[in-house]
């Protein structure tokens, strides 16, 4: 019997009797397990749990609340004995591209709870918005949360926007995250996707030429000086403000999409590469994030960037890459080979902005958690996520990450041992109740893998007012899928 659980338990095994769903439950911590293990047997009238932690404990609630929706009348009895795959789970939610409410960005972190994810990945910073409060500069709200209006595509508006999350907002964010044993990872994106940082302190660039938050969706090529010590100064104290607020152990510095022809015009950056003995732009990418990264390391913290860091090679092997486009010449193979880790990101099995005809719910199941050439060792685990650049509601925040968050959350939790698409499709549909009681607006089931007519109608709407070479890249992106 396949039992209606997500993730699926690593171990399961029936025992005799049937135990009523109001069973009396006795939990404790274990120190002899791992961390996020869990055991549960439930026999004799009675449910016992036992956890590696606190989390492993709400993990075990959250298998429980799935078996009695099973068994309303009886839970059979069951020895499950569980623990993830990948220690590294996590969802990211980008707010910088559109402010989403407290309210709502509470209601994804308790639903992503649901599905033992346990890291939010929180991605405020960016050329079109810079949204939490910075104590140490406030021109950084004041001045970076604000733009003259919205032309991402597919929708245009010239009506002002401007919101950020106040000091108190945050803790109370993080905070939540950590009643349900879930990490938050800030960002900032640096050097590149800087144009509200460039806003507020335009001196910060390589030219100190004024600069507006962006209302578009492109590769801006604005870009931190790395020739001018004082950028690194201003993000050390930058990073120092965000600290107070994010107290976990990982904290994420971009470095993606980061066009180096402001490096290559400027004589300081020139001058930077010669005393450092930098023979290429990426090497000198390398150098930035080196900075900042070893600062955070000094703080305690491990960095974490985007895989074009990697590009030159010279990477710390103390920060962990996020892969999430190709490595055709193998910077983040090196980087895994000099001892450094990675979190899998790549965009066909992990970004949930797209429609589903471009991005079903089975490429998202299928990530592959152990790729070739890279150390199994070096994987820490995978993400799922959104960006928000055409996301300007709740509900379509919602039906594009649901139930696709819980299809990369089993990825993760099983890894290369979970069940398969089919049994997971299954699994889902009897679940579904689930989103409607937590508040969650989820795709239904028909639309989860959609073909034919109906999807290229769904392309061609998405596709809409985008350049013809962006439409076909969309189309491209379906194809391989």
């Amino acid at each position: 019997m396949e039992y209606k659980l997500i993730p699926y338990p690593k171990s399961i095994s029936p025992l005799k009797g049937r135990v009523p769903a109001d069973a009396p439950v006795s939990q404790k911590v274990t120190r002899s397990l791992a961390k996020e293990a869990v055991n549960i047997r439930i026999s004799d009238g009675k449910i016992e749990v036992e956890g590696g932690s606190g989390a492993a404990l709400l993990y075990a609630q959250t298998t429980l609340d799935q078996l009695k929706r099973q068994f309303p009348d009886g839970i059979p009895g069951l020895l499950i004995n569980d623990e993830p795959a990948c220690s590294w789970r996590s969802f990211h939610i980008d707010t910088a591209r559109h402010y989403i409410p407290v309210d709502e960005l509470k209601k994804m972190i308790r639903m992503a709870a649901y599905f033992k994810l346990n890291r939010f990945h929180w991605h405020f910073s960016e050329d079109q918005g810079w949204r939490i409060e910075c104590r140490r500069f406030p021109k950084l709200h004041e001045i970076g949360s604000r733009r003259a209006g919205d032309h991402f595509g597919n929708y245009c508006s010239d009506v002002p926007e401007g919101a950020y999350y106040t000091r108190e907002e945050t803790k109370e964010i993080v905070d939540y995250c950590a009643s349900f044993g879930i990490e938050v990872v800030p960002e900032i994106d640096m050097p590149g996707h800087v144009a509200a940082i460039l806003a507020a302190f335009p001196e910060l660039s390589c030219t100190g030429e004024p600069v507006e938050v962006q209302t578009k969706a492109m590769i801006n090529p604005l870009i931190l000086c790395a020739g001018k010590e004082e950028v690194f100064t201003f993000m050390e104290q930058l990073i120092d403000d965000m600290l107070e607020l994010f107290p976990g152990k990982y904290f994420h510095i971009g470095g993606d999409e980061a066009p180096k022809d402001r490096w290559k015009a400027c004589p300081l950056c020139k001058k930077r590469m010669e005393e450092e003995g930098l023979t290429d732009y990426n090497q000198l990418q390398g150098y930035f994030n080196n900075r900042i990264a070893a600062y955070l390391i000094s703080k305690g913290k491990t960095p974490i960037v985007w895989n074009e860091a990697a590009e030159g090679d010279n990477l710390s092997p103390e920060t962990v890459i996020e892969f999430w486009r190709g490595d055709k010449e193998g910077h983040v193979a090196k980087h895994l080979q000099k001892g450094g880790k990675v979190i899998l990101a790549n965009v066909k099995n992990a970004y949930c902005d797209y429609p589903y005809s471009m991005i079903s719910l089975k490429d998202i199941y299928s990530m592959n958690t152990a790729p070739e050439n890279y150390l199994p060792e070096g994987i820490l685990g995978t993400e799922c996520l959104v960006w928000t650049e055409y996301i300007r509601n709740a509900e379509r925040l919602e039906t594009y990450c649901w139930p696709r968050f819980a299809a990369s959350a089993e990825a993760g939790w099983s890894g290369e041992n979970r069940p398969g698409y089919s049994s997971f499709a299954e699994r889902m549909e009897a679940l579904f109740p689930v989103f409607e009681d937590f508040g969650i607006q989820a795709t239904p089931a028909d639309w989860w893998t959609p073909e034919g007519e109906a999807a290229e109608k769904e392309l061609d709407e998405f596709g809409k007012n985008f350049p013809p070479e962006v439409v076909a890249m969309f189309r491209k992106m379906r194809e391989s899928n």
